[in-house]
């Protein structure tokens, strides 16, 4: 919206309209269909009405206009009058398309401006100018605020409303909608309705990874290549292939946006990852060698190669003798410079370009010595779909820091390749490339959005692919708006003053020759069957889902437990807890049963008996409670007089803080006499030499006989021998057993249904001896109490000092006291348990503090301190050299010694007091040193001690540093001071950490490094490689760069590293392959996928 001040123009209105309009309407870059005039003079503005509408006016396209004044004002404010203009046509069309039930939406897109006039001065006007895109939902558009009342009639410059009268003028521009989007809000928008394609949801940060997707969906080549790789027996959150031929099928079938969650969830991705933005390219590397991985012996194998690499020759061609040295190598995409190219040829031109090696510069030709030479790169072949990386970041030394390059650079939408390719290679039929995608970045260095826009098929149509919406585009849209540089029509106030930032980062081009079978139609025949089937199962089941979730309010869950779950449990309680909700046992037993709620008891009889095929004669249902002990148990059967109550009914009376109702399902041989008095228990048995106990089945007991008296049914259900003599346990609840005397009647115990009796053969004294002996429980009190409060403890050695050393599993019980668990352990590890420290574990699954043993100390108290990874609990162990109470005054470092390079490394243990210094530690490790030396003569030098974490340098220790302030957790490294390393004024430390190809791939040991004022780094890589122990064979790998979140390489050895301003982020890097695969370690949530 455009306000312009009162001010005298030489326009006279209406009859210099069209002028008005050039001068008040925004100049755009689209197509006028027409521009309008109209004026209403109001002669009698007292006596106008809130609102009040003007008489109605025409377009030259039929769409019938009116002005909507509000004299009073709007929106809750009365100092301002209201003008808006309005399309009653548009409305009427939406009321009659909503009486036809058509879906086609009317609009129109308009500019206009509403002008008051002086009555006494024609050339003098206020106006307002605005645009707008006039629909059903939003017919009128204007200015709420549009003249302040008392300005209205008493403006210094004059008023405009005289004699009460006031003329107000409307100038209408009807603007062509070239793509069916213009000024569209987006509100009601249904991508699939507009272009039969649907986006992609953004995770948080996942829209670079959208873009890239849409442009390999849309390369239907490719899309049927993954169609080809077997998935059958695979799981979708593990198989990246898998996920990614769903996530194709659902971009062609969905009428919706479509989730990436199950495809990052399958790269081994959290949440964390979705949020991280990554470099399209790397991403895209990534993905593509992971799918050639899984094609490989399957139909698709070749597929990816075939479609997307081709071959470039790097050469060195001397001038003056015949001698050419070339290599071939294979390429998946090329990168083009964007700097000082302002054409996508220019880049081509930039990259084929030859340079020239001569004068200290020569190159050493094998067999003529040092010659005059020419160096540069050809193409031997472009592949039939060709990726080009446009460089649009880059490391700006004179900056000191990463750049985005945003000047502009034209691609068109035909390249020939011709001319970039070598004169001896094979030439396809056709060298025409034809623009298919291009990849958008809108933003700068630190971050940004991505979009695409693509041209799904052979047509010039192009869409844009912005996440979750898809939308028609112009031709101007995909080229123009995407060049970059400087606006080129900088009186359009209507484009985005960011749009300089906005720019083409990759293109992807087709061979003209190559179209017909890349972008030939994905059709069903083209998918597997299996998934077909899949995910219309998955969607069936999730309709059947929504429609029940939709109808839950209307039924009730009823849960049914059978006598095989009791004799199933071998823990405690009546069932295991998730018996309620899950399947147990016997799968073809039912276990749960939604019913309506206002159906009878007799109606859900009659459905459990359909369902199970069972007579309501063979059976009864319990009710099972929840008693206030917090235990399950059945309670009682379901009386004859509830049977015409409702489930809804039963529910409220019986267990009515409950959403559902649980059935214990009984099938009584005989049911007792119900004068007399008994009750219904359940039976389990207890075998102390196996150490297990599980369900045996139920008994009726009459409750005026002691226990005794059942005795013999206890031994006949548990299948002793007869006459053996038994033990009588209650479980009264998890944690709790009591043992029962034989002589108490029934009644006198308080047994009642439900309640649960365990048994076991009763032990000699010698018997129970033996069992102690092997640390095994010998009656069902305990061993039921240690179940209750089992867990598992994953002890993992603190550091691989000792090659013996291994995770060591126990199951141990919450209420054990620390030096019991201790001796367990210490028996299994074979040591002393006063020679064993314990650490917690932080979130990480890393080993934080030490745990100092106590009275009364419980492994409960230990794991509280500890943190929990996936359910998991895990404590860390460390075998000491001395008593873990000498602790308390002396202290272990493991530290890593660095002699006589960083290359010949090992670690050591010390014991030193810690109330001494570094330079204690040091001078006990020179000593060891000279110890080791067999020439008595050679001096050791000098350490030093310094801290690393993730194979990044963290700090260093002054020699007058206590000892007993360094953490126990710190990765010590120890190493001999350079004699070379003395600091002069100007000059500086930095760190420098070793990686292969990307920071989360880092190894080896860091250091901290003298920066030499201006030193070249021919020198500084002369002392690097003596600081590293690398040979000359390991040092030729090397390759150098300054790393942060990014990575600068450094490839001119003339190049002074003190010039660079180093921030306490950056390091220096050294890239190469490290000495173990498995020291590979994170320095940073860099880029992977697992599977």
């Amino acid at each position: 919206m455009k306000e312009e001040p009162e001010k005298v123009d030489r326009f006279v209105l209406p009859d210099d309209y069209e002028k008005c309009a050039e001068k008040w309407l925004s100049t755009l870059n689209k197509k006028i269909l027409g521009t309008t005039c109209y004026t209403w003079t109001i002669e009698n503005w007292s006596d106008l009405e809130n609102p009040s509408r003007s008489p109605v006016f025409k377009t030259n396209d039929g769409t019938e206009w009116n002005i909507l004044l509000f004299p009073e004002g709007t929106n809750g404010q009365k100092e301002h009058v209201s003008l808006y203009l309005e399309s009653p046509s548009i409305k009427k069309k939406k009321e009659d398309e909503e009486e036809e039930e058509e879906e086609e939406d009317t609009y129109c897109c308009a500019q206009f401006a509403l002008a008051l006039t002086d009555p006494l001065n024609p050339t003098r006007h206020f106006f307002s100018s605005a645009h707008h895109r006039f629909t059903s939902d939003e017919a009128d558009w204007g200015f709420t605020r549009y003249k302040d009342v008392m300005t209205l009639s008493q403006g210094t410059a004059g008023p405009y409303l005289v004699d009460n009268k006031l003329i107000i003028t409307a100038i209408l521009r009807i603007v062509e909608d070239p793509n069916g989007v213009l000024w569209h809000n987006f509100k009601n928008y249904d991508s699939k309705k507009v272009t039969n394609y649907v986006g992609l949801t953004n995770q948080g940060a996942t829209c670079y990874m959208n873009s890239l997707f849409q442009s390999l969906y849309f390369t239907n080549y490719y899309r049927k290549s993954v169609y080809q790789i077997p998935t059958e027996n695979e799981d979708p959150s593990a198989c990246p292939a898998l996920a990614l031929q769903r996530l194709f099928y659902n971009l062609q079938f969905s009428d919706d946006a479509v989730t990436t969650i199950e495809l990052t969830r399958s790269f081994g991705w959290d949440s964390v990852a979705s949020f991280m933005q990554h470099d399209v390219q790397e991403f895209n590397r990534l993905l593509q060698d992971n799918l050639e991985k899984k094609m490989r012996g399957t139909e698709a194998n070749g597929a990816i190669p075939k479609l997307f690499v081709g071959r470039m020759k790097s050469y060195i061609k001397c001038i003056n003798v015949d001698y050419e040295s070339s290599r071939l190598e294979d390429y998946y995409d090329i990168q083009l410079n964007v700097k000082n190219c302002a054409t996508l040829e220019d880049s081509f031109k930039d990259y084929c370009a030859e340079e020239i090696l001569e004068g200290d510069n020569k190159y050493q030709a094998e067999g003529h010595g040092l010659q005059d030479a020419k160096k540069g790169v050809i193409f031997e072949s472009f592949p039939p779909v060709l990726h080009l990386q446009l460089k649009r970041f880059e490391y700006d030394m004179e900056r000191d820091m990463m750049v985005k390059i945003n000047d502009r650079h034209e691609f068109p939408t035909e390249i020939d390749l011709a001319s970039y390719m070598s004169s001896t290679a094979e030439k396809p039929a056709s060298t025409k490339y034809i623009l298919h995608s291009v990849l958008v970045h809108t933003g700068d260095q630190t971050g940004g959005h991505y979009f695409a826009f693509v041209r799904p098929t052979s047509e010039e149509k192009w869409f844009k692919f912005d996440d979750n919406r898809v939308t028609p585009a112009t031709l101007d849209e995909v080229l123009e708006d995407n060049f970059g540089g400087e606006i080129l029509n900088s009186s359009n106030t209507n484009v985005s003053i960011n749009k300089h930032f906005t720019n083409a980062y990759m293109l992807v081009y087709i061979r003209e020759t190559c179209q017909d079978e890349v972008l030939a139609e994905v059709t069903e025949q083209d998918i597997p069957s299996h998934l077909i089937e899949r995910i219309k199962q998955e969607k069936a089941a999730w309709e059947k889902l929504v429609r029940e979730k939709q109808e839950q309010h209307l039924y009730l869950k009823v849960f049914l437990i059978w006598d095989n779950d009791f004799c199933e449990n071998t823990g405690y309680e009546f069932v295991q807890r998730t018996s309620t909700r899950n399947k147990l046992g016997d799968t073809n037993i039912l276990h749960s049963l939604s019913f309506p709620k206002d159906k009878t008891y007799d109606d859900f009889i009659e459905k459990f008996e359909k369902e199970t095929q069972l007579s309501s004669k063979d059976f009864r249902l319990w009710v099972i409670v929840n008693r206030e002990n917090g235990t399950m148990r059945p309670d009682f059967p379901i009386p004859s007089e509830d049977y015409n109550l409702t489930l809804e009914e039963l529910r409220r009376k019986n267990e009515n803080h409950l959403p559902y109702l649980r059935f214990y399902v009984e099938f009584p041989e005989k049911i007792p006499d119900i004068e007399l008095d008994y009750s219904l228990v359940f039976v389990k048995f207890f075998v102390p030499l196996s150490q297990s106990i599980s369900g045996i089945g139920k008994l009726y007991i009459e409750k005026r006989k002691k226990l005794g008296d059942i005795q013999e049914d206890l031994v006949t259900l548990v299948g002793l021998e007869e006459g053996a003599d038994i033990d009588i346990f209650e479980e009264v609840k998890p944690g709790y057993i009591l043992e029962l005397n034989k002589k108490t009647t029934v009644h006198d115990a308080d047994l009642q249904n439900g309640d649960i009796l365990c048994i076991q053969e009763h032990l000699e004294d010698d018997q129970i001896s033996e069992l102690k002996a092997q640390g095994m429980f010998f009656n069902a009190a305990d061993f039921l109490t240690f179940l209750f409060n089992r867990v598992m403890i994953y002890f993992i050695p603190r550091s691989c000092i000792d090659e013996d050393e291994e995770t060591v599993e126990l199951i141990l019980a919450h209420n054990m006291p620390y030096f019991d668990f201790m001796q367990r352990l210490a028996t299994i590890l074979n040591e002393a348990p006063d020679r064993i420290q314990i650490f917690v574990a932080d979130n990480y699954d890393k080993p934080k503090g030490a745990i100092r043993p106590m009275p009364h100390l419980t492994l409960h108290d230990v794991l509280q301190l500890s943190g929990r990874s996936r359910g998991v609990w895990r404590l860390f162990y460390e075998i000491l050299p001395i008593s873990i109470f000498e602790m308390d005054n002396k202290k272990v470092m493991n530290i890593t010694i660095c002699y006589p390079t960083l290359a010949q490394d090992r670690l050591i243990q010390l014991v030193v007091p810690k109330a001494e210094c570094v330079s204690f530690a040091l001078e006990q490790i020179r000593e060891g040193i000279r110890e080791e030396l067999v020439d008595e003569e050679v001096e050791v030098p000098m350490f030093r001690l310094y801290e690393g974490y993730e194979h990044r340098f963290q700090r260093d220790y002054q020699v007058s540093d206590v000892l007993g302030f360094i953490s126990d957790a710190a990765e010590l490294y120890a190493e001999p001071i350079p004699e070379d390393e003395h600091m002069e004024e100007g000059e500086m430390y930095i760190s420098v950490c070793h990686y292969y190809r990307e920071l989360i791939q880092s190894h080896s040991i860091p250091f901290k490094f003298l920066l030499k004022k201006d030193e070249i780094f021919t020198e500084t890589k002369k002392r690097l490689q003596k600081r590293t122990g690398l040979n000359d064979a390991e040092w030729k790998k090397v390759k150098f760069s300054i790393i942060s979140r990014f990575i600068s390489n450094i490839t001119d050895d003339n190049f002074k590293l003190s010039n660079h301003k180093f921030l306490p982020n950056e390091a220096l890097g050294l890239d190469y392959p490290g000495p173990y695969a498995e020291d590979i370690k994170t320095i940073d949530r860099g880029l992977f996928i697992k599977n």
